[in-house]
């Protein structure tokens, strides 16, 4: 969908509404011999420059200069804010109309007034709905705020209805009341919109949910240990977000990679964020959560068909066992190496330490993509094998054990 392109139409269409509205009013008006319908005419022609303003907005708010290197999707809310102006001035023009004024009306057609009132609040109703609802599909403050100026109109034609009705059968206080009502309903779509539009000229944060759930987005990512800070603005329809990320590698192209995916997820979910900026580093480890396919007391020779892995903290040259973890994924018909991987990423286990390595490289591969490391100890006894890798906790890079363990075997012989 080409989002300016959707803008405009929309708001070419509210440029034709307020002109028929328009001339429907007026010429109701005289025709009836309603001055409070001539009246909201004129307020329909105020809507009128109010839609060329917005469409102007939306033009100018999507134009590329040199000069403004984020964009000037400010506009948009510039004109929003323009629009709640407008609103309050058509509330204040409304209430001033009827409310102090102790001109009577006086009715010389009365279906003619009655029949341009319902039309006009048949076609603003389903007009600002539709509007507001794209522009709450497309992210356009101007839109919203200018589907809240058609609502207007709608109020103010069912001011013209009850001053119409109540003074035709002698009760003009009826209209006054209505009136009183519906500037308040008007001046608080004004205010919602002039704040909302205030805080985005002042760069206020972004709400609350959509930060969070960016966030959740992030620590979605297997190797995205934490999210340190996160924040974020609106600019017209468009979002602008900055992060910074712990990532569980020391791989740079890697972190490169989950850097990528990450803003990719967000940017599905988030379609309007127009540029989202990840800084990245690596954790700390003062620790090595390692993971050892065992079978009882034994080391297992068969990675992803052992019914458990052993995890192992090592820290400052010993060793102390955390638990055991029973493995899922053995009675899988496919997959079991990848989904046995996926699981240790997602419980931060940064290293494997095996006997024998796997007959493919699809295991190697998945342990490389989620930055996990491996090491390789040729022995069968657990307590031996817990002994060699707290003298030796180093581990390695997955294909580069196993490029080595593979050229022993070639040379010399060895498990398969």
């Amino acid at each position: 969908m080409d989002i300016a392109k959707e803008k405009k139409k929309i708001a070419v269409y509210s440029i034709f509404l307020n002109l028929f509205l328009t001339i429907l009013k007026v010429g109701a008006g005289l025709l009836s011999g309603s001055p409070s319908l001539v009246a909201d005419g004129i307020h329909s022609l105020a809507d009128l420059a109010a839609s060329l303003s917005v469409f102007a907005g939306i033009v100018i708010a999507n134009m590329k200069v040199k000069g403004f290197p984020y964009g000037l999707y400010k506009v948009e809310n510039i004109v929003s804010l323009i629009s709640a102006l407008a609103i309050f001035f058509a509330g204040f023009e409304i209430g001033r109309e009827v409310l102090f004024s102790e001109h009577t009306v006086r009715i010389k057609n009365l279906p003619v007034a009655v029949g341009a009132v319902f039309l006009t609040i048949l076609i603003t109703y389903l007009f600002s709905k539709y509007e507001r609802k794209k522009g709450e599909e497309l992210h356009s403050p101007s839109l919203i705020a200018d589907s809240e100026h058609i609502k207007t109109d709608m109020f103010s034609a069912l001011v013209v209805l009850v001053g119409i009705i109540g003074n035709y059968f002698g009760y003009p206080f009826i209209e006054k009341l209505a009136v009183l009502i519906i500037v308040i309903l008007i001046f608080h779509a004004g205010y919602e919109i002039f704040i909302e539009s205030l805080k985005v000229l002042l760069d206020a944060s972004l709400d609350k949910e959509t930060l969070d759930g960016v966030k959740e987005i992030l620590l979605s990512h297997p190797l995205v240990s934490k999210v340190k800070s996160i924040t974020g603005r609106s600019s017209g329809s468009y979002k602008f977000i900055e992060a910074d990320i712990t990532v569980l590698t020391n791989d740079l192209k890697k972190a490169h990679s989950v850097v990528h995916e990450v803003e990719a997820k967000v940017r599905k979910e988030y379609p309007f964020i127009e540029k989202m900026v990840i800084h990245f580093e690596p954790e700390e480890r003062k620790e090595n959560l390692v993971a050892i396919p065992v079978n009882g007391n034994r080391v297992c020779d068969r990675f992803a068909e052992c019914p458990q892995i052993l995890l192992v903290l090592l820290r400052n040259g010993s060793y102390q066992e955390v638990g055991r973890l029973e493995n899922k994924a053995v009675n899988l018909k496919y997959g079991k190496c990848i989904e046995l991987v996926e699981e240790l990423a997602k419980r931060n286990v940064n290293c494997v330490a095996v006997n024998n390595l796997p007959l493919g490289k699809g295991v190697i591969y998945a342990l490389s993509s989620y930055g996990i490391g491996m090491k390789f100890i040729p022995e069968d006894d657990l307590s031996k094998f817990l002994s060699e890798l707290s003298k030796d906790p180093h581990c390695e890079p997955p294909l580069a054990v196993w490029e080595r363990f593979t050229c022993d075997i070639s040379s010399k012989g060895g498990k398969s």
